[in-house]
């Protein structure tokens, strides 16, 4: 019988990569409020797509739920997020605040928390998806005062802190927490008509595939990783090397 992995944000880039990376080894169960809406994504055994709002509490538990009726959770990956335009702290409304604290570091508490009994009976792994912003303070390439995107850039640093807690309180029970911060990549995150000015300025000279943030989310879940936790590895063409 084939494991589990649960992957939020599935329904599109980054997420929707990691979902195609990992269905060929897994019940693939993507929880995305995207699926709720009629045209979405062909259903197929080895990726069930749930509709989900992840910073529902009930949302979530019953997801998880019902991806143990299908075998043993082995894998959790956190990818949903989301981002808004550039503003500065002065001009943030606390509704803005708010929704991005919820959606990108609240959201990945509970699923972790809720998923932690599923993964310490596995013996399994999860993956946080955090961003390069989440260690500079700002989001792209420009450190301006006109604007840092700080309510992104925080609660992509509390994932950052998340992974490592998570990491020390179930490294007894032999679950593995760990996270990968991209940088620039091609998706609807970053509108198209910016990604050529944006290739100019990465070290090697393109945004990053989907595809290439997948590979490395595959590897921190593999055995090859067997004696890596706690740790956040970037995947960002040279943007930040730390």
């Amino acid at each position: 019988m084939k494991s589990v992995a649960v992957i939020t944000g599935a329904a599109s880039n980054i997420g929707l990569a990691i979902a195609h990376r990992f269905q060929s080894d897994y019940h693939v169960i993507g929880l995305d409020k995207k699926f709720g809406v009629s045209g979405s994504l062909e259903n197929r055994e080895e990726f069930i797509q749930t509709s989900c709002d992840i910073t529902s509490e009930q949302d979530l538990r019953s997801a998880l739920k019902f991806a143990r009726s299908k075998g043993p959770i082995d894998v959790i990956i956190n990818s949903a997020a989301v981002t808004e335009a550039r503003m500065t702290i002065a001009d943030m409304p606390y509704a803005s605040w708010n929704k991005l604290l919820a959606v990108n570091l609240s959201a990945a508490f509970s699923l972790m928390k809720l998923s932690a009994e599923y993964l310490k009976e596995s013996r399994g792994t999860a993956v946080f998806i955090s961003s390069r912003a989440a260690k500079v303070g700002y989001a792209g390439f420009d450190p301006a005062p006109s604007g840092t995107k700080a309510h992104y850039c925080a609660s992509k640093a509390g994932v950052n802190s998340l992974i490592k807690s998570f990491a020390i309180e179930l490294a007894p029970y032999g679950v593995r927490v760990n996270g990968v911060a991209p940088g620039s990549i091609e998706g609807t995150m970053i509108p198209r008509e910016q990604w050529a000015g944006l290739a100019e300025r990465i070290p090697l000279g393109r945004l990053g595939r989907p595809e290439e943030v997948a590979d490395a989310v595959w590897f921190l879940c593999s055995p090859q990783a067997s004696y890596i936790t706690g740790h956040l590895l970037d995947v960002n063409g040279g943007t930040l090397m730390d």
